[in-house]
């Protein structure tokens, strides 16, 4: 008859049974009949291990497992089909061993769940080890502990694991071998004494730890804990204990009796699932704020390019304009064609269909080309551009389509973050087997934390629907990828805020859209009574041919370039209708409406929002700052009419 087992065998982290060679369950510890959803007691019933299984895998088990494990004594990783207490099918993965005792012969068995066959593999070939050891040990017990160290031995080649028994009558803890290999500690450390095991505790861990195994000795109960445990390496393990006490017959608690289970592959895999969501989000983030920014680049150029239309609707009044207006319109589709070509450029690259067209070309001259091309911008922010080139004519092996790309982007981008007024500095020179371009500008700077990221997708130095200035954050990524098309690198060098910033980009030396559509026409024949309105927005080309626009139709017309200017102006001026932009250069739209409602003189003054921000969320925003309505650009100049004329005296 086998003897009662300790606790290690009931408590084991897999199913274990033991059945004589006719099948008849001998014993089977708790955790097997729990997971087939078996209290004690109802799973007495179950004399034969053939009530087990179902029909297909009772058959391969006398078929295939039998016979194998009379000839080798031993089979592993065995599939089979277990039957649970409701009539579910449970896989398992079987372990098997034959031992004789004297004339008797035994079948002991252990089982995994299926679904957590992986963690166990590193395991069992572990425990392996172990199980020959505890069989020379068993031979030199007596006989009633050696059927209990035989299932405790396979218990622990079963999974990698060790066991840890803290005990208090000694004050020593035990390790035991497969506990050392883990922590990588050997037999005569000097963790036995439990101060110093508890200094391998992460500092964090250590009042969960301390709580389990108190609240366990409190109640006299089993626990489970997880902490981290120092390797002798200065690494940490993430560690899951499942463990209980033991009380002597005075009730006093003698030993903590734990299973130490290495978890850390497991929470490595959760970390790493939790960074990949995080950075899942990131990019969610930073589409929606592109999607929101692209709208918001090019309505912003297509508002004055509407406004100009409809004034040439009236060339017969303003002819002598139609040169200014030729001009506004041409520059301002520059700014469209630039940004979808960025777009276009991007995509091509990220799907590798873009093909360098090369030739031998004088850098020189492509740098003249765009500084051509960008001189518009430059010179909208009455910027100084300071130039220089080598005494000689450098070739490189490009394309010059895009190394006027690079360059273009990089005068343009200097242009937009540096303030009205501001220097630019641009230099080729001839520097080993290199070329060296530098853009150096006196602009708002790159604060350190931002340098690394500046040439990622979408990379923005301030919240895009506050800004005046800007763009989508693909120009600076763009040139990145161009300049290494060309074998090339480009870097970065700011200072810090206000402290400017240079761009250095080195190529080696050659060896010897859609049309917009046309507004809808605005009704004729219906008068609108003058008023006095006030526009402001720091896109002056916009903002005055707006106001051209309502002076047509008799309104007094006042703009400010800048939401401290508006403020200053509606004291004076008295409008009855205010028209404002949000990204205005100073303080947003928002603070110029919240502002105005809270003194007297802006009582009664119609308020307006018109932006490039046109979602939901944006109106709802402009309501709450103050506005009575919000209009996206392009600004449908019908629309606003019609409001307008809604407008009492």
């Amino acid at each position: 008859m086998i003897p009662e087992n300790i606790d290690f065998f009931e408590n084991a982290a897999c199913g274990l049974l033991i059945c004589g060679t006719d099948g008849a369950i001998v014993r089977v510890n708790k955790t097997f009949y729990k997971w087939l959803g078996y209290s004690e007691s109802e799973f007495t019933t179950k004399s034969n291990i053939d009530t087990l299984f179902t029909l297909g895998s009772r058959f391969y088990f006398h078929a295939q497992l039998t016979p194998l494990l009379q000839l080798e004594g031993a089979v592993s990783e065995f599939l089979l089909s277990l039957k649970g207490k409701n009539g579910e099918r449970v896989p398992m993965l079987v372990n098997a061993a034959q031992q004789i005792d004297g004339h008797i012969t035994y079948n002991s068995f252990a089982f995994f769940l299926a679904r957590e066959r992986h963690s166990y593999e590193q395991q069992l070939v572990t425990a392996r080890e172990s199980a020959e050891n505890s069989s020379r040990e068993l031979l030199e017990t007596q006989k009633t502990l050696k059927e209990n160290q035989y299932f405790l031995g396979l218990a622990m080649k079963s999974a990698k694991m060790g066991v840890w028994n803290y005990d208090l009558v000694s004050s020593r803890i035990h390790f035991s071998e497969e506990l050392l290999v883990l922590l990588g500690l050997s037999k005569d450390c000097s963790y036995h004494k439990p101060q110093n095991f508890y200094e391998l505790i992460h500092p964090d861990d250590l009042s969960q730890f301390d709580d389990a195994i108190n609240t366990a000795i409190e109640k006299n109960s089993d626990y489970e804990v997880e902490f981290r445990l120092k390797h002798s390496s200065g690494s940490w393990l993430s560690m899951e204990s499942r463990g209980n006490v033991i009380f002597n017959s005075e009730r006093i608690c003698t030993n903590i009796l734990s299973i130490f289970i290495d978890i850390s592959e497991h929470k490595n895999s959760q970390k790493e699932l939790a960074d990949a969501n995080k950075q899942l989000a990131e990019a969610d983030r930073k589409k929606d704020e592109f999607l929101a920014t692209l709208g918001h680049e090019l309505r912003n150029p297509l508002a004055p390019i509407r406004n100009v239309l409809k004034l040439i609707e009236h060339s017969s009044e303003c002819r002598q304009n139609l040169n200014d207006y030729y001009s506004m319109l041409n520059r301002h589709m520059t700014q469209i064609e630039h940004i979808v070509d960025d777009l276009l450029e991007v995509t091509r690259i990220s799907r590798g269909r873009l093909e360098l067209k090369r030739t031998m070309v004088d850098i020189c001259e492509v740098t003249r080309m765009a500084i051509e091309s960008s001189s518009a911008l430059i010179e909208a922010g009455n910027h100084t551009l300071d130039v220089t080139f080598p005494s000689s004519t450098v070739m490189i092996y490009g394309d010059p389509t895009r190394l006027n790309q690079i360059i273009v982007n990089l005068l343009s981008n200097a242009a937009k973050y540096t303030p009205k007024g501001g220097h630019i500095r641009l230099s080729v020179q001839s520097i080993g087997t290199s070329i060296e371009i530098r853009v150096k500008d006196s602009g708002i700077g790159i604060p350190p934390e931002k340098l690394r990221a500046i040439f990622n997708m979408f990379t923005q130095l301030e919240p895009a629907s506050e800004r005046g200035q800007g763009g989508l954050g693909i120009g600076l990524a763009l040139v990145k990828q161009l300049v290494e098309m060309h074998e090339g690198h480009v870097e970065v060098y700011s200072p810090g805020i206000n402290e400017g910033t240079e761009f250095t980009v080195t190529v080696p030396i050659a060896p010897s859209s859609e049309p917009i559509e046309q507004p809808a026409s605005e009704e004729e024949g219906q008068s609108i009574s003058p008023k006095r309105i006030l526009i402001v927005d720091d896109n002056e080309d916009a903002a005055d041919s707006l106001g051209l626009l309502l002076e047509f139709d008799g309104h007094i017309i006042k703009v400010a370039y800048s939401g401290k200017k508006a403020i200053e102006v509606t004291e004076t001026f008295r409008p009855s209708v205010i028209l404002s932009d949000i990204g205005l250069p100073d303080i947003s739209g928002y603070e110029v409406a919240k502002i105005l409602r809270r003194q007297e003189v802006s009582k009664g003054i119609y308020m307006a929002a018109i932006s490039g921000w046109g979602s939901q969320k944006d109106k709802q925003r402009a309501l709450e700052a103050g506005f009575d309505q919000h209009f996206t650009k392009p600004l449908n100049l019908p629309e606003l009419k019609s409001a307008l004329r809604k407008i009492p005296l």
